[in-house]
């Protein structure tokens, strides 16, 4: 039996030190991070760890607060075998502080505080004396069988117990004096102590918590290790922006296309390559699928039948007024638009901009567009966008104007791109930026089916423009039905030293019922769209010229109805 004890006390011992000895700690190092659009973003990690015989347990700090864990990648040598993985966010305790020695000017306040309850003492005693003189006036004065005391004795005794009373009261207000005088010293004491303590031994920050991968593995090869694994998270993401910059000298038209890249995985993104993907893995890859769309005949009456008849209530078959076709959609797909932010950080630096052209390399796939760059970024993980820039390109641009004067009576400055498809554009704002002056914002959305992109650069104040109702040619009649004529003037002048050419856009209304009627009596020379009722005129002004559009038409309709505008 003792020898079945001192074996299982040796067992014991020899896994306990197995155990310390079998837990390897190591720190990870990110050195790259491919991050998407929208959000989300993929952290590759190496570290290496000292390995020792058998199974053990290796603890890797420096990893993300939120890894999809299921996405884990995991690289290491071939006579090493990894037999389990998990991550937890660890937080190491705070030590207990070290006793603090006992200052000196503790014994000064025990011996302050001594004289204090000596003072108190005295006072009590004090107090002590004043109740029993007043209970003595009571006795000797207000009594009945007190008042055969003589006016000559009354006199004595009165002025005896009111000296003693204000003696006793002067006394206890400067003991209660000195009280407060030595309590000031002790509170002194006790804050220059607390500083002293401060400065000797100051409150140690509390620790950081950090992300840790836990790796279950197995080797017969004790020694180093390489480990190289990578994740995804969503605690990151990035968003495009572009600078548009446009010169008037030559009309060069320069596009500079930024990210904006936020992070919050609990890592500092300490000078590591970012590569930047045109991709959102967040998005589901499973092709949709289209399901039939049955047609049935249905009546609400018959409908009700059929359910009280399912419910065993009879009913008579009600008989058919009307049937209505009605259309079942057994299937709904919903899509989420998401919202771009971006920054108003502006880079202006061109030198920066050509150094990350030599650093930047394109790759593109089947599905996206990545850009890496070869270059070390600092991106810390607080939540802020950070602008990075990606490229800039000349591109050959069409400028133009165009004016909606029924909508708003400026004059727009219009850039066409006719060759777009190359520039592997995403939706976002754009600074414009003309001669190095900031001129505002504009939406690039290249979600399009056109061949021509337009980007609006602002609007041109030097081009005014006026739209007004002809009244004396605009009239309402009554005859078989009502008919109403209008008739719009619109006037355009060119304020600029320099001929423009612009596109002037108005419209008339579309009727949709055959009892409405729109006739376009006057077309002023313009292009018209039957389908949407929309008027184009192709204007080229000289500088100082103007020009005047006149459009008229009339709309028919029963007297005894009521049209209305539908948007």
């Amino acid at each position: 039996m003792k020898r079945m004890i001192l074996a299982a006390a040796f067992l014991w011992a020899g896994m306990a030190q197995a155990q310390k000895r079998d837990t390897v700690y190591s720190s990870a190092t990110i050195s790259k991070a491919t991050v998407y659009y929208g959000y989300g973003a993929d952290l590759a990690h190496s570290t290496k760890a000292n390995l020792v015989n058998g199974v053990q347990e290796v603890i890797i700090s420096n990893v993300a607060f939120q890894p999809d864990i299921n996405t884990l990648q995991v690289s290491c040598p071939e006579n090493v075998t990894i037999l389990s993985y998990q991550h937890r966010i660890y937080t190491k305790p705070t030590p207990p502080l070290p006793p603090k020695p006992t200052p000196k000017g503790y014994d000064t306040i025990k011996l302050l505080q001594k004289d204090i309850n000596q003072i108190v003492s005295d006072m009590g005693i004090n107090d002590d004396q004043l109740i029993r003189i007043s209970k003595l006036i009571e006795n000797n004065f207000m009594t009945p069988e007190k008042k055969n005391i003589s006016s000559e004795e009354l006199i004595k005794l009165t002025t005896y117990y009111a000296d003693k009373a204000s003696s006793l009261k002067h006394k206890n207000y400067e003991l209660q004096v000195k009280r407060l005088e030595l309590q000031e010293k002790i509170n002194d004491i006790h804050q220059r102590i607390s500083e002293l303590e401060a400065r000797q031994n100051p409150a140690p920050a509390p620790e950081k918590p950090v992300g840790q991968l836990i790796l279950q593995v197995m080797t017969n090869t004790a020694g180093p290790a390489n480990f190289d694994f990578n994740y995804f998270t969503r605690n990151a993401g990035w968003s495009p922006t572009y600078d548009i910059r446009v010169k008037s000298i030559d009309n060069s038209f320069k596009l500079v296309y930024k990210a904006m890249v936020s992070q919050t995985t609990g890592l500092n993104w300490n000078g590591i390559k970012l590569n930047l993907s045109t991709s959102n893995p967040n998005q589901g890859n499973t092709i949709p699928v289209l399901k039939p769309i049955y047609l049935q005949m249905y009546t609400p009456v018959v409908y009700e039948s059929i359910k009280a008849t399912a419910a065993g209530t009879y009913m008579n078959s009600p008989q058919l007024d009307e049937v209505v076709v009605t259309a079942y959609d057994n299937d709904k797909y919903k899509y989420q638009k998401k919202n771009l932010t971006t920054s108003n950080t502006r880079m202006n630096n061109n030198n920066v901009d050509d150094l990350v052209q030599d650093y930047l390399t394109l790759k593109e796939s089947q599905l996206n567009t990545n850009y890496e760059i070869d270059l070390p970024y600092t991106i810390p993980s607080d939540g802020q966008s950070y602008s990075v820039n990606i490229k800039e390109q000349k591109v050959v641009v069409d400028y133009q104007h165009i004016s909606i004067p029924k909508l708003d009576r400026d004059a727009f400055l219009i850039a066409r791109l006719n060759s777009w498809d190359s520039l592997n554009l995403l939706p976002g704002q754009a600074n414009v930026i003309m001669d190095n002056v900031y001129l505002g914002k504009t939406l690039l959305d290249p979600n399009i089916t056109d061949d021509t992109l337009n980007l609006s650069l602002g609007r041109d104040k030097r081009i005014a423009v006026d739209r007004k109702l002809v009244k004396e040619f605009s009239s309402a009649k009554r005859i078989e039905g009502k008919v109403d004529s209008y008739t719009y003037e619109i006037t355009i002048k060119n304020n600029k030293n320099k001929a423009v050419e612009m596109v002037l856009k108005d419209q008339i209304p579309v009727s949709q019922v055959k009892e409405v009627e729109v006739l376009l009596t006057n077309d002023g020379n313009a292009n018209l769209n039957t389908e949407t009722g929309i008027l184009e005129w192709s204007v080229k002004l000289k500088p100082g010229e103007s020009k005047k559009y006149r459009f008229s038409y009339k709309v028919k309709y029963p007297k005894d109805k009521m049209i209305q505008e539908i948007r």
